[in-house]
């Protein structure tokens, strides 16, 4: 956490149900990139495709995905590896039932450069959610909408909604959040790419996790976090983005 070691946004599986209806995408591409081929899972992809033995992952937000790509080599060296390469960028897929169209870019930088695909093969549809029984993150419509850019102590947060199914992304360490919302507060986990501390088991593939509580008023949120599942004792506050 930025607090935690300096003042300076996915795979194994996360203890959490998928993150929202999630649209299939699983199969293989022709793309502007090489040939490529997902697997998703939940709301969660990963890919390999053709060009510079290159690698995707990223989360599903309905038929969006968001995440990133990583090679052997590219135009930019980044200054921190991905998945132990230095040669990365951030991606957004726009799907339909054909295939995709999306951009991506270098390093952190917005993605604006096109990378489009068509379907060769597999199923696209949408997968329905698991059943409310049980499930303490089942969606419902009775919380707050937190939704959109945010900025906080641990850097600039984007967050999505489903529901009260809340996924996050933030600037500090590729950081990335997940968790449901009830009523004003979002309960669930941070997960980084580095932190003060490595836990035993890792989160979505990283062993940089903890807990974290949020509580939402207006235009402002507070809260506290922890390390892996220890207490929540750190500050943790920000303000919708105007």
């Amino acid at each position: 956490m930025n607090r935690m070691i300096s003042t300076a946004i996915l795979l194994a599986a996360l203890m959490l149900p998928g993150i929202c209806q999630a649209f299939n995408v699983s199969g293989t591409y022709n793309s502007t990139e090489g040939a490529l081929t997902l697997n998703q899972s939940g709301d969660r992809v990963s890919g390999r495709y053709s060009n510079d033995n290159g690698e995707l992952i990223g989360l599903m937000f309905n038929q969006v995905l968001e995440g990133f790509w990583i090679g052997d080599k590219a135009g930019q060296r980044c200054d921190t590896p991905k998945h132990g390469r230095y040669y990365w960028g951030r991606v957004v897929f726009n799907f339909s039932s054909n295939g995709f169209s999306g951009s991506w870019g270098y390093c952190n930088e917005v993605p604006s450069r096109s990378w489009n695909g068509s379907r060769g093969s597999g199923r696209q549809g949408f997968t329905p959610p698991p059943a409310s029984t049980n499930d303490p993150f089942a969606i419902n419509t009775d919380s707050i909408n937190i939704e959109g850019a945010w900025n906080s102590s641990e850097g600039e947060i984007r967050f999505r909604q489903q529901g009260n199914r809340i996924a996050g992304r933030y600037s500090t360490d590729n950081g990335e959040i997940v968790g449901s919302l009830q009523n004003d507060t979002l309960s669930g986990y941070w997960i980084e790419d580095q932190s003060a501390e490595r836990c035993a088991t890792p989160k979505n593939g990283r062993y940089y996790w903890g807990r974290v509580e949020l509580r939402f008023s207006g235009s402002t949120f507070s809260g506290t976090y922890g390390h892996c599942d220890g207490p929540l004792k750190s500050p943790w506050g920000g303000d919708r983005k105007k």
